[in-house]
């Protein structure tokens, strides 16, 4: 039996198991596709996603396959001039990766897989999961085969549902997702150039009613998204479960909006979706005690803003070393503490799922719905605001979702007296550079650590990491003479200020689970 059963193997099942595997736990994963997916879908990694694969030691790979960005700065087709730039340099204090990788998601599946495959502690069987089920201590899938001759069950101490919006883990507990749809289209389609030379990497028709914009992959290659129908209304309707899938769109469509971008030049119509603006959730990533969801099929979110991957891939990495936290609190007798390490990946990351969701919308009556008549004015904002280095500082921030935090009150994990979060708990840490030059993920990687503020470090148990910093890193309110439990999502899970040895051992594991055997 299994220690964990991921189904899916997409981007999101992928980087479960590959977290899995980077704290030591092995995994099944099953997958009905022998073969990665050849849709783009996902645009490009962010900043906190890259952070995410470099602490699994992966990163080189990825930005060896696409185009790291450094900066945005769309250019209007009409114009052929920068409408306004967003330098992700800003955060090169805090961050060692580049903000956006453009990289199409059949890439990132593939690489995924590669490191999968190299781990040694995922075990890939090829079938379609039919439903899920609790059985006393364990839970259990039932499995069709690959050939579809046999079923079989198979059973592990948890299984996570990461099969995407028509979950068959999700639904065989009759869970939903509930939200709400914007009434817009959006096309998103690839296209190949014969050539390509001297367009920039990211063009916007300035004056058209909704979206048209392209951005480029890599050479020859342009993902193309576009509204069919400018927004005019800031309604939702609501709704459960996944949007209806909607018919390809005649290459004949696509191909007219691809004159509109690149001109005559020879062009090839790869791929394509259709797709409604959405924003929905399950009510709980939980489904009692030993069966979790991850990615689409716990949330569903609009395409604009480009973060639904990166969301789903992030849920794996807070579900990867909780799962490890709770199988050793298991392993050790203490099935309260492994109840709270999953209470808290669920509790977090559906706070995540709101504010990515109420991000996602915003950000789609600003690119589906602004006036073209109104556009010159807030270009024009964007450029004056883009020259600020504190606006430039939250905008960057903000996209490539560094930004993004918990509260106590989310987590019972989290141990800190502002349950609104206002305090450094629940805070995520950035890769400030350290007195030595280093960066700090160097020292800490991806695992439990302590840090020690402006003072002497502790001593810490063993396989726990402790790093000094001399200045407390911005933005996290951390102060001189603190001592914070930084989790191996490098998000703060307590403060202490006078610890003894009992009490930081006690915050470490009522933070990140039972301390790792070395």
């Amino acid at each position: 039996m299994s220690d964990v059963i991921v189904v899916g193997g997409g981007p999101v099942g992928m980087a479960t198991a590959l977290g899995l595997a980077h704290h030591g736990v092995p995994c099944t994963l099953i997958e009905r596709r022998a073969e990665p997916g050849t849709g783009s879908k996902a645009f490009g990694i962010w900043g906190r996603t890259l952070e995410i694969l470099h602490g699994w030691g992966v990163v080189d790979a990825f930005l060896a396959h696409g185009d790291p960005r450094d900066a945005v700065a769309p250019v209007a087709v009409e114009s052929g001039r920068p409408i306004f730039t967003i330098d992700f340099t800003a955060l090169a204090g805090e961050s060692a990766v580049p903000g956006l990788l453009l990289i199409p998601q059949s890439h990132t599946e593939a690489l995924l897989r590669e490191a999968v495959d190299r781990s040694g502690l995922v075990k890939v069987v090829h079938g379609e999961v039919t439903g899920a089920r609790e059985a006393g201590g364990t839970a259990e899938v039932h499995v069709r085969l690959a050939g579809g001759q046999r079923e079989e069950t198979m059973r592990a101490s948890y299984v996570v549902g990461a099969d995407g919006s028509r979950s068959a883990v999700r639904e065989s507990q009759g869970v939903r997702h509930a939200g709400s749809i914007i009434d817009v289209d959006l096309l998103v389609f690839d296209v190949a150039l014969a050539d390509d030379a001297g367009l920039p990497p990211v063009m916007l028709l300035a004056r058209r009613p909704g979206l048209l914009a392209a951005l480029r992959f890599g050479h020859g290659r342009w993902r193309v998204l576009a509204s069919r129908e400018p927004l005019t209304s800031a309604a939702t309707e609501p709704t459960d479960g996944p949007p209806p899938r909607r018919p390809d769109r005649p290459v004949e469509e696509l191909e007219a909006l691809v004159r509109e971008l690149f001109g005559a030049r020879t062009a090839t119509i790869q791929w394509q979706s259709q797709t409604t603006l959405y924003q929905q959730r399950v009510p709980s990533f939980r489904l009692g005690r030993r069966i979790v969801l991850a990615g689409d099929s716990a949330h569903l979110v609009s395409p604009a803003g480009g973060q639904g991957m990166n969301q789903g891939i992030q849920d794996a990495e807070s579900l990867a070393w909780s799962l490890a936290a709770a199988i050793r609190a298991e392993d050790r007798g203490l099935p309260q503490l492994a109840e709270a390490m999953l209470d808290g990946y669920a509790g977090e990351r559906e706070r995540a799922a709101d504010v990515v969701a109420r991000r996602a919308r915003q950000n789609s009556f600003l690119e589906f719905g602004t006036p073209p008549l109104l556009r010159p004015v807030g270009f024009l904002a964007m450029r004056i605001a883009t020259r600020l280095p504190w606006f430039t500082r939250l905008v960057t921030r903000r996209l490539s979702m560094r930004d993004l935090r918990y509260a106590p009150r989310d987590s019972t994990r989290l141990a800190g007296r502002a349950r609104a979060g206002l305090g450094p708990v629940g805070r995520r840490v950035p890769n400030v550079v350290l007195s030595d030059g280093t960066r700090l993920f160097a020292s800490t990687g991806a695992t439990t650590a302590v840090l020690a503020v402006g003072r002497e470090v502790p001593p810490v148990p063993r396989g726990v990491v402790a790093v000094r910093l001399e200045v407390p890193p911005r933005g996290t309110r951390l102060r001189r003479g603190d001592v914070a439990v930084l989790r191996p999502d490098r998000h703060i899970g307590a403060v202490l200020r006078r610890p003894s040895s009992a009490s930081l051992l006690e915050a470490i594991e009522a933070a990140t689970g039972p301390v790792a055997d070395e």
